[in-house]
């Protein structure tokens, strides 16, 4: 093991011999591979430096300029320092063949100008310093190729503005050191390039407030210096952007109102560990200032003439261990008790000494009995009367807030007015008291604000103080109202049908008007209804695609706020070509009739129509008439040479189109509608003559009946007891008869033979064997007709037909009445 130590050492003392041989003596200095060649009122970088350099000491010389052949053979080198020189400009091409260097200053020197890509060789650079020089702006790009940077120290210059184009590829930068610059802005989206920067000091610029994206994209800051800015204002969720701060750096600024106006801006910084606030004119710590501090540990708030603390001002500070406190100006009454307790519970070292009341001033705090802290007077000033929460002015007009407070203390009460927490320096303000008994005095601050202008719209805020504190009234947003007005007015817009239609509107005004859009009055849009209406708000385009005839009509764009409505109308038309609605028909019709042609057009514009017949053009004549704007076209009393094809031409200026209809007109005479009737009527003509003549059969038929009960001759050869036997017969022989209707009721296929009134009777012929079914028999009717007037009854003979004996004879009631009738005799008989 030692042997391996001797060897070691051996080695180096070889190299460090070796290497000291081409050191050039007379000017640098050497060892082992570090150069010191500091002040040697070099004014360029000496040719003879050795190749095997690492570390080279160019500080307190007079080099103006740096070029790139100074560094061709020292391409081993990884340090360099130039502090202390006279090189005033850094071009591109300045550090060339650097490209293993690690570390540079160039501190102290008169750099006014760095060149863009300056750097870009240098890519293994880690930590490069340019303090104290005049660079008053830096080039967007100026850092470009430093890949590997950590560190980047710019303090003590000129920069006035931190801006994302001269910070571009620093995306491996860790610390930025910008202190004791002139930097007055923080521009929109400034480190999106440094999002792994870790520490970051601001510190000595002329920083006024901190808005709400000052820092965002550095949720990765632990370390944050603040410190001797002009910083009077910081926007609520601030920082947000960088929740995991540990350090952050705050005295000598004006933070006075944000503190005693308790705006909870720091409550997002729930990691925050070390916390200064010394410098800040702090008189009064609101309730909720440092809301959401629950990891805080040391808290600097000396230097600060603090007179009184809110209640629960410090109790979510559960982790603090120092607080450093040194005011001699406590009001110590009975508000202040909860403090007291506080400090003891926490056992806490802090200077605060009373100056009021009297009895108690110049006393420690915590030596104080707490019996002792008691409210008989109201030194602090307190309001009795705040401005409104919401006021609304229009622009051009007039307003006036106020604000009254009283005190019992003989200190004068001062009253300043503030605007988005920033105090209003040239607002014209009038303060006077309204009264005053022997212990309050009481006084009003009015601010005037004339001839309102966007400008004016904000949060406002009265604040009044005196010897003893200060009192916050709450905030009044005032918003302007800025009565519409029209940037972009729709045009009247012609389109043809199937093309694309654009309005265009947009307006301004405060609050920014809502666009909405009418059609003819209302909201019905077919163009809606189909889905081809699209609205672009990023692009105040209205489109309707694919336009229809339907979607003709006046578009109304109504801009709408606070302040009042305005509207502009714009007349859409869609040009479409003529067509017909309904298809032109082929009439024909019998001369001497009219005759109506039909030619319903469509079209935009709407076309116009005119009437040819034969390609030549129709006049209005006494037969020829037009009507419904020339789309109906009536020929009355037609003759035959009307006949022909009839043209409907329409026209418009996309342009023309024709319709045909074909006329026919046919000679007078007897049509095949007219024969039709003529057959209708003569066949119902003949219906009603046969009926006619029926009837009077029928009538004549019934006259020549005589009546029943009419005597019937009789021949001689028919017994005398036949007679007998038929003037004996019944009424009810009628219920029998084969035409009576076997229902009950008329029947509705009633025979002729219903019509006559009498008795039937059945007559059998040649019936030579009663008992014999299977004779032939012959049943005759009798009906005796009685005539009007004639009282006999004559028999009629009915009917005369043959029927088997196995018919109907068999079923006749027994009250029937059977006429045999023989050879040689003829007999009536009831049948039964």
């Amino acid at each position: 093991m030692v042997g391996v130590s001797y060897l070691i050492i051996f080695i180096y003392l070889k190299s460090f011999v070796s290497s000291t041989e081409d050191c050039p003596r007379k000017i640098c200095n050497c060892l082992g591979d570090i150069v010191d060649c500091e002040k040697n009122n070099f004014l360029n970088v000496p040719d003879n430096i050795p190749k095997w350099t690492r570390e080279l000491n160019l500080n307190n010389n007079n080099i103006v300029s740096l070029r790139g052949d100074n560094w061709k053979n020292l391409t081993n080198l990884t340090e360099l320092k130039l502090n202390k020189n006279n090189v005033v400009n850094i071009t591109k091409d300045s550090l060339d063949n650097l490209k293993r260097l690690k570390f540079l200053e160039i501190n102290r020197n008169h750099l006014v100008h760095i060149e863009a890509l300056s750097f870009k060789s240098l890519e293994q650079l880690s930590v490069l310093k340019l303090k104290r020089n005049r660079i008053r702006q830096l080039t967007d790009g100026v850092f470009f190729g430093l890949k590997r940077i950590q560190s980047l120290i710019l303090d003590y210059n000129y920069v006035q503005v931190i801006a994302k184009g001269w910070l571009y590829d620093l995306g491996k930068l860790k610390e930025l050191s910008i202190n004791n610059n002139r930097i007055h802005q923080i521009e929109m989206d400034a480190w999106e390039f440094c999002r792994d920067l870790g520490t970051l000091d601001l510190s000595s610029n002329k920083l006024k407030a901190i808005k709400r994206d000052t820092f965002k994209y550095l949720s990765m800051l632990k370390k944050l210096n603040l410190n001797s800015n002009n910083i009077s204002y910081i926007e609520e969720n601030a920082f947000s952007h960088v929740p995991n701060l540990k350090t952050l750096l705050l005295s000598s600024n004006k933070l006075s109102g944000v503190i005693e106006g308790g705006n909870g801006v720091f409550r997002s910084l729930a990691s925050l560990q070390v916390f200064t606030l010394a410098l800040n004119n702090i008189k009064s710590i609101n309730t909720y200032a440092f809301e959401g501090l629950a990891s805080l540990r040391q808290f600097d708030l000396s230097n600060n003439n603090i007179t009184s603390v809110q209640k629960r001002a410090f109790n979510e500070m559960t982790s603090l261990e120092a607080l450093q406190i040194n005011t001699t100006m406590l009001l110590c009454d009975c508000h202040l008790r909860w403090f007291f307790d506080w400090l003891k519970s926490k056992r806490l070292e802090v200077h605060t000494i009373c100056a009021y009341p009297k009895w108690l001033r110049n006393k420690s705090l915590l030596s104080i009995p707490p019996n002792n802290l008691t409210c008989d007077d109201q030194l602090k000033p307190r309001l009795t009367q705040e401005p409104d929460l919401e006021i609304m002015a229009l622009k051009g007009g007039n307003i006036s807030i106020s604000c009254v407070a009283m005190s019992s203390s003989p200190s004068p009460m001062t009253f300043q007015w503030k605007k988005d927490n920033i105090d209003l320096t040239d607002a014209v303000v009038i303060n006077r008291r309204i009264g005053q008994d022997g212990k309050n005095t009481e006084m009003e601050s009015q601010l005037n604000i004339s001839k309102v202008q966007q400008t004016d719209a904000g949060k406002y805020q009265c604040v009044v103080s005196n010897t003893f504190g200060t009192t916050y009234s709450q905030k009044s947003s005032i918003t302007v109202l800025i009565y519409p007005k029209f940037e972009k007015i729709p045009q009247n817009v012609t389109v043809p049908a199937g093309d694309t239609a654009k309005l265009e509107c947009a307006a301004t005004g405060e609050p920014p008007p809502e666009i909405a859009w009418q059609k003819d009055g209302g909201t019905d849009f077919p163009a809606a209804t189909e889905r081809r209406m699209h609205v672009m708000f990023s692009d105040d385009v209205f489109f309707i695609v694919r336009a229809k005839p339907s979607d003709m009509g006046m578009y109304s764009c109504i801009a709408h706020n606070i302040a009042g409505t305005i509207v502009a109308n714009a007349t859409l038309v869609i040009q479409e070509k003529p067509y017909f609605v309904k298809e032109m028909l082929s009439k024909e019709v019998t001369e001497g009739e009219s005759v109506v042609l039909q030619c319903m057009a469509g079209g935009s514009p709407k076309p116009s129509i005119v009437w040819l017949k034969d390609k030549n053009s129709i006049k209005t004549t006494e037969r020829h008439f037009f009507t419904a704007e020339d789309q109906l076209m009536i020929i009355v009393d037609t003759h035959l040479s009307d006949s022909g094809t009839y043209i409907c031409q329409l026209n418009n200026s996309l342009g023309q189109v024709m319709g045909y209809s074909q006329v026919t007109v046919k000679r007078a005479g007897i049509t095949d509608s007219d024969m039709m009737g003529i057959i209708i009527i003569t066949v119902v003509c003949c219906a009603v003559c046969t009926s006619i003549i029926w009837v009077v059969i029928i009538y004549q038929t019934r006259r020549k009946i005589p009546p029943p009960g009419t005597e019937m001759s009789q021949p001689e050869e028919i017994p005398s007891e036949y007679t007998e036997r038929m003037n004996n017969f019944g009424d009810d022989a009628s219920e029998h008869s084969s035409c009576k209707d076997s229902g009950t009721g008329d029947s509705a296929k009633r025979s002729n033979d219903d019509l006559l009134p009498g008795d039937e009777y059945t007559l059998i012929i040649n019936g030579i064997n009663p008992n014999d079914k299977n004779s032939t028999m012959r049943r005759v009717s009798l009906v005796y007709l009685v005539p009007e007037g004639n009282n006999s009854h004559t028999p009629l003979l009915h009917s005369d037909n043959l029927y088997p004996r196995s018919t109907n004879h068999d079923r006749l009631p027994s009250t029937s009445t059977t006429v045999d009738v023989e050879p040689n005799a003829v007999s009536i008989e009831p049948k039964g």
